[in-house]
């Protein structure tokens, strides 16, 4: 339930686990799908921006085909 909490908190409405997927990746924990809706135009709380300036991306590092080194 901590989790579904997380999900409410981040501004998602509808939340909830919609099922396990029965992957186990130790004894304490299982793999689990959820499901939530948030509109694309609601503003986001400060603490999610940081509120400061949006993040920017990383310049280029020239230019790399798929695989190559």
């Amino acid at each position: 339930m901590d989790f579904l909490a997380l999900i409410r908190d981040a501004g998602f409405s509808k939340a909830a686990l919609v099922k396990y997927t029965g992957f186990k990746s130790s004894p304490y924990t299982e793999g689990a799908l959820f499901y939530g809706e948030k509109l694309a135009g609601e503003p986001q709380k400060e603490a999610e921006t940081g509120g400061g300036a949006p993040p920017t991306s990383p310049a280029p590092q020239g230019s790399i085909a798929p695989g190559g080194t």
